[in-house]
């Protein structure tokens, strides 16, 4: 009986060729788009899940207050909040701050290397499941200012086969350390990337401004005591019992929840990357059910074929239930076929989709759980798709078609107009959705950040470069192809130092601005090109004291920009005076508003060194001048480099990848629609052959039988573009007030969209019917006979 079940599902899938291809090609498509969403997805929610104590790991957040203005949340928090949580809250069992991923210069044997890692107390290895595999046991990690835990393939890097523990490695700042711990590497799917760990007192004897509670430079993670509640009520005063002025309120986020909900809006969590994984299995759902409406519509359309079948299995006894089985059971075949294909199509564009998104994603047939999931995944897609042509094939009344009225049983119709024309819903918005988010990146690539970026390369800061600096900076300036030299501390595009600290004048309570702070020489202004509005530049290390601020900035402190110049402002580096205001730039992401900024005089305290190139000039001739300075100034290190348009794009590469998926997945959706309307032109140019016989006989022009086996296809579309589009104008004006600057959406691009879908239909069912309509009539006619 198997055997015989299995013969007869064959014998009808060879039969139908092309119908059979049809589908395959749209079910291994939706299939396999699926199976690349699926890993993206599990890749995007196993992040930070390897945590030991995970669910009781939480992150100390700040929410800032400011009067008659919305709550901002960072992720950072004041140094010195670490010792009064654990002195105050029973319910934190350990505590311990970190830095954000810093890359330093290093050297071993007189050998430089630069790595990326982080600052930390002890007390980090026994909050996180970072293991330790030599030296020192978690309790005793980083036991003094001296010591450095480094990752495996960081000791292999640089010891090789030897032992590293009690090794020497030295920083650029001259101190060395002595290797205490080996830790394993840290996973892909951790939010936190770095190869080694330095004591947090070493960042707080070089940035001792940190130590205020009005600063925030660091973050800070604690452990909960197993029972307990989150202590919110309890930890949300902490800053405020210590510092009057200050308008930051800590509490607790989840650890594990950061990298898919770390977006906040008016300090309560909105999401962030959980909505890309919410979309893209929207998508996922949406490929594949749009394959399975394909082999639905085909399968009921042509269900008069299956008629005699149906009538001659009931007359001997078949039940519905027997028809139903054989029917999806032959849809769950062509579904196994379907994976087949899919798996080979996701084996070899793996790598151009791991290129896309940044990451290293794997197809491993051997996980049971994947396994499971793509086998669940195809049976579902089989039962979806088969379900309903089965029950409508098992309705065949077998009196009535053993007689030869094959169409008694059809139904139908106006479900597969329906399904039709969500199909094409679907696709414009796909289309529409795609198009805005290329658009917006297109924005942010082309916006006038206020100041210029082009021409202008990065240079992480060393040992030997802050020595160097006054004589690399005067032999580069001497160079026809470099136009400026400037230090600049930290990252432009998303400064991270914020601080309430600034006192001046007719300050109120009311009044606490949350500064940027950004240390700059007087360079740094020439070579990004940002304009002067008022008062003078930096000039020299006269001016270290002093400080400069923003436009925004003279906003929110409540001072008109003539006033700003000279007003005395006390803060780090003691009492000075504002002597210049800039025109605003960007100094964030392009999500949110242009932030108060607060620059500070300084040629070390940072990471930086800029260089704008002049455009004039063959780049790799001036590069090469460049690096010939760098080595005569400092030898020790390589010169190493990155131009300040990659930073930038680096700074957007998640919209980038959202894009590109997007794009990718639209493509996939449309070629699945266009399947299932070449499939069902075909099935209708062939049900309407005997008409187009008659009609031709009777003087019908081919344009004019064309365009009748157009109009029912395009109508359908003409109905999806009217519920589309609408859906999608919704979706996009949502998106958009993501962004504090964005895209504007003309209308036109509907109009276009609309054009370019029904031009689309045009294609896919033209060619079937002029096909039709240009055959002899002759011969369609004769059949009837």
């Amino acid at each position: 009986m198997l055997r015989s079940f299995f013969k007869i599902c064959l014998r009808n899938l060879a039969r139908h060729k092309i119908y059979t291809l049809i589908n395959l090609l749209g079910l291994s498509t939706g299939i396999a788009a699926s199976i690349f969403i699926l890993l993206w997805i599990a890749d995007e929610i196993s992040y930070d899940d390897f945590h030991a104590n995970g669910d009781r790991i939480y992150s100390v957040m700040v929410n800032n207050h400011q009067p008659e203005s919305e709550i901002e949340t960072y992720p950072v928090a004041p140094a010195l909040l670490k010792d009064e949580i654990l002195e105050k809250i029973p319910e934190v069992e350990e505590a311990s701050r970190y830095s954000f991923e810093t890359d330093l210069l290093m050297k071993h044997d007189g050998n430089p290397f630069q790595e990326k890692g982080i600052y930390a107390d002890p007390a980090f290895f026994s909050i996180m499941s970072f293991p330790i595999v030599k030296g020192n046991t978690i309790e005793n990690s980083l036991p003094d200012q001296n010591s450095i835990a480094i990752s495996q393939a960081l000791a292999e890097r640089i010891f090789q086969n030897e032992n590293p523990i009690g090794k020497t490695i030295s920083l650029s700042n001259g101190i060395d350390l002595a290797v205490t711990e080996v830790f394993e590497n840290v996973p892909k799917n951790s939010s936190l990337q770095f190869d080694f760990v330095l004591p947090f007192d070493l960042m707080l004897d070089e940035n001792p401004w940190m130590q205020n509670w009005q600063s925030g430079g660091s973050r800070t993670v604690v452990l909960l005591r197993e029972g307990t509640e989150v202590p919110s009520e309890k930890i949300s005063s902490l800053i405020s019992d210590n510092c009057r002025d200050c308008t930051n309120r800590p509490f607790l986020f989840s650890y594990e929840s950061q990298h898919l909900h770390g977006e906040f809006e008016n300090g309560v969590s909105i999401g962030g990357r959980i909505q890309q994984v919410y979309l893209f299995s929207f998508v996922a759902f949406l490929i594949l059910a749009m394959a399975c409406v394909n082999f639905m519509n085909l399968s009921t359309a042509r269900s008069a074929s299956r008629s005699k079948e149906v009538g001659v299995r009931k007359s001997v006894g078949a039940s519905k239930w027997n028809l139903m089985v054989q029917f999806i059971g032959e849809s769950v075949i062509l579904t196994w076929f379907a994976l087949i294909f899919a798996l080979m199509l996701v084996q070899l564009l793996l790598p151009v989709f791991n290129e896309i998104t940044d990451k290293t994603l794997v197809l491993n047939l051997a996980n049971p759980i994947l396994w499971g999931g793509v086998i669940l995944l195809t049976l579902l897609t089989g039962l979806m798709a088969g379900s309903y042509p089965a029950w409508v094939l098992s309705q065949f009344n077998p009196s009535k078609v053993l007689k030869g009225d094959s169409k008694s049983g059809l139904t139908g119709v106006g479900l597969r107009r329906a399904l039709v024309v969500a199909q094409f819903a679907a696709s414009v918005i796909l289309i529409l959705g795609s198009i805005v988010v290329y658009q917006q990146i297109q924005f942010i690539s082309n916006r006038n950040l206020g100041f210029d970026r082009d021409n202008v390369i990065v240079i992480n800061q060393n040992e030997g470069l802050v020595k160097a600096y006054s004589g690399i900076k005067n032999e580069l300036q001497q160079l026809s192809g470099v136009e400026e030299v400037a230090f600049g501390g930290n990252n432009v595009f998303t400064i991270p130092i914020m601080s309430t600290d600034p006192k001046w004048p007719g300050k109120t309570d009311q009044n606490q601005v949350n500064f940027k702070v950004f240390r700059c020489d007087a360079g740094f202004l020439p070579t990004l090109d940002i304009p002067l509005i008022a008062g003078r530049n930096f000039v020299g290390e006269r001016d270290s004291s002093n400080y400069m601020i923003n436009r925004k900035a003279v906003e929110d402190m409540g001072l008109s920009v003539d006033e700003a110049v000279g007003t005395k402002i006390d803060m780090w580096h003691g009492q000075g005076v504002i002597v210049g205001v800039t025109e605003d730039f960007h100094n964030d992401n392009l999500k949110f508003g242009i932030q108060p900024m607060m620059m500070m005089y300084s040629e070390n305290l940072g990471n930086h060194y800029l260089v704008r190139l002049s455009a004039q000039q063959p780049l790799d001739q001036v590069l090469a001048q460049v690096e010939e300075v760098f080595e005569e100034y400092n030898p020790e290190y390589p010169f190493e480099f990155s131009f300040l348009n990659e930073v930038f794009d680096q700074e957007y590469r998640m919209e980038q990848v959202i894009g590109k998926l997007s794009m990718g997945f639209t493509v996939l959706a449309i070629l699945i629609s266009c399947l299932g309307l070449f499939g069902l032109s075909l099935f209708t140019a062939e049900q309407r052959a005997k008409e187009i016989g008659v009609r031709k006989v009777l003087g019908a022009s081919v344009s004019n039988l064309v365009l009748m086996l157009y109009r029912d296809f395009g109508v359908l579309v003409g109905i999806s573009l009217l519920i589309g589009v609408p859906i999608a104008w919704l979706l996009i004006s949502n998106f958009l007030s993501g962004y504090t600057f964005h895209t504007s959406v003309h209308w036109s691009l509907y109009v276009g969209v609309g054009v370019f879908m029904l031009l689309l239909t045009l294609l896919s069912v033209g060619f079937q019917s002029l096909k039709v309509a240009l055959s002899n009539p002759v011969d369609s006619l004769h059949s009837d006979g």
